[in-house]
């Protein structure tokens, strides 16, 4: 049967019998249950954020100190860190003197940001650390520069394009206030250009291979000329370092035979032993680094693996090979963009070749890199020649990028006759017979830019092919008159020209006394036109134009 509702009460109550029950104490005496109010209390007192400031400590706008603001660079507000970064740019502006005991912990506290995900805290940053360059001298820098370099390095490799992007701005910043200090880890640093372009191959196929930037907001042709533009600038750093433009005669010592029927002079002391050491007061930490670098060896796996993504980089962007040589190629302007700055870097990556062929001469690495890679120049570059673009018209705010080369020349003239320089350097010993008309397509271009009134960068650009032509060594070109004879009389007709400036004509002046002094050109010495220069040469030295005036006139007719 269910149970009844008094059957459940009686349960409850006899449950609760037999809960334990606890026995209440004895009420408290009368006065003691009240609530005592007599307790001490004590001040909180956070001193650092109550200490007075100095009257001479160097302050931001909001007084803050140097320490305060590298606190707030750690904050996990943005706004916080760009607030920070823009009280420290106050502080180093009004303040320089905060450099020479704070150096090492801004260094240390602002360079992590440039790999930070916020792009205002990364661009606030490059900003900072370029004033704090531009203020701090070289030596002090010096120990804290391998933690730049490691950041920069890291942020040329990351993951997020936007920080790639960036890096460039970081490495421009390094090669305007400390370009010395950048050429020095020359060997460090340009492994990561590839990694910007290029990917490793699968291992069945060994190399690189360009990579297409899908998810960037810039397309892969602008990514490149970014890249590129920066790698030139980095080369040109380290030729400079190196001296290699300095350089006139081999490095090697060289061995003297003493002449009995003459004067013999030798110099007092060996010019290897006079040059200048420096050696930094920090140089202990590489004892551990003993190993020699072979130099040439690096550089030649350098060459070996960018010359054909350079090859490959104005493949894609190259038209197709005109079946007429007399036709211009048209190319977009990103692509002249693209060119100007892959033959800028390809005439940097021959200069170094020439100087570590100087220095290490058995290691025949300037005719193995001419031989490994004139074909490939010729099928790339020169089957084209020359080449045009189509300026736009639109306005384009170029404070934005101050760092980037801009097309002005719609015709490409520099580019063009960089392509000439290139591939006579490319082809000293080139076959007169077999390649007859991509010697005469080069000549004959270079004919005609010759003969206008061009800019002084021009000019020296004909200028220095001259002078490689004209070289020292007979090559091919000038081993015969038949070759050069047409530009040759062009030089000495451009000198008696009144409209040719006084620049070129001093340029012209040294490369015909050039050629008058080298012995080996003497097929160039019976040429009628040199003859009559050099019947004139005694009133040009006089500084008499006006009886060379006169005999223009019979030069010309002749």
């Amino acid at each position: 049967m269910p149970k009844t509702g008094a059957t459940r009460y009686q349960k409850f109550l006899k449950s609760e019998k037999s809960k334990t029950k606890l026995k209440s104490k004895k009420d408290l005496p009368k006065g003691t249950n009240i609530t005592k109010t007599n307790f001490k209390v004590k001040k909180i007192v956070i001193k650092e954020q109550l200490k007075k400031h100095g009257e001479t400590e160097a302050l931001s706008t909001r007084k803050l100190n140097v320490k305060e603001l590298l606190s707030r660079l750690n904050h996990f507000n943005t706004h916080n860190r760009t607030e920070a970064l823009h009280g420290l740019k106050e502080v180093i502006s009004s303040h320089p003197e905060v450099l020479e005991h704070n150096l090492g912990e801004l260094i240390h506290g602002i360079t992590p940001l440039v790999l930070n995900i916020e792009k205002v805290v990364r661009h606030e940053s490059l900003k900072v650390l370029h004033l704090l360059l531009s203020n701090a001298d070289i030596v002090r820098i010096e120990p804290f520069f391998d933690v730049m370099c490691t950041y920069l390095r890291s942020a040329m490799t990351h993951i997020d394009g936007r920080i790639q992007e960036d890096s460039l701005l970081f490495l421009d910043t390094l090669l305007v206030c400390t370009p010395k200090k950048v050429a020095q880890d020359f060997h460090k640093i340009i492994p990561n250009f590839l990694d910007m372009i290029s990917k490793l191959r699968v291992d069945s196929k060994p190399g690189r291979t360009l990579t297409v930037n899908l998810g960037s907001q810039i397309t892969s042709v602008k990514w490149r000329v970014k890249v590129l533009h920066r790698l030139k600038d980095y080369l040109n750093q380290f030729v400079k370092y190196n001296n290699i433009n300095d350089h006139k005669e081999q490095v090697m010592e060289t061995t003297r035979a003493f002449d009995t029927t003459k004067m013999n002079y030798y110099p007092l002391f060996n010019q290897s032993y006079i040059q200048t050491c420096s050696v930094s007061c920090f140089s202990s930490r590489n004892t551990q680094e003993s190993v020699p670098i072979d130099e040439v060896e690096k550089f030649r796996v350098y060459v070996d693996t960018l010359m054909p993504l350079l090859f490959e980089t104005w493949l894609e962007v190259c038209p197709p090979v005109n079946s007429e040589k007399n036709i211009e190629t048209v190319v977009s302007e990103d692509a002249a963009s693209l060119l100007k700055q892959i033959l800028a870097v390809i005439s940097l990556i021959w200069s170094l070749i020439k100087h570590f062929n100087l220095k290490n001469p058995s290691s025949n690495i300037q005719h193995e890199f001419s031989q490994k890679y004139r074909q490939s120049y010729l099928q790339h570059f020169v089957r084209s020649f020359p080449y045009v673009t189509n300026i736009r018209s639109k306005q384009r705010n170029v404070s934005n990028s101050p760092f980037e080369d801009l097309i002005t020349d719609p015709k490409l003239v520099e580019q063009n006759l960089e392509i000439c320089h290139l591939f006579i350097v490319l082809n000293p010993l080139i076959n007169v017979k077999n390649q007859h008309k991509d010697i005469q397509y080069i000549l004959n271009y270079i004919e005609k830019i010759f003969n206008q009134n061009t800019h002084d960068n021009v000019n020296d650009v004909i200028v220095k092919i001259l002078h490689t032509l004209f070289s020292n060594d007979v090559n091919n070109w000038t081993r015969s008159l038949s070759v050069m004879n047409t530009l040759f009389e062009k030089i000495i007709w451009a000198y008696f020209n009144k409209n040719m400036t006084s620049y070129l004509k001093q340029q012209i002046f040294s490369l015909l006394c050039k050629i008058s002094l080298n012995d080996k050109l003497g097929h160039f010495h019976e040429c009628d036109k040199y003859n009559t220069w050099l019947k004139n040469l005694p009133d040009i030295l006089l500084g008499e134009e006006t009886k060379v005036n006169k005999n223009i006139g019979k030069f010309t007719k002749n």
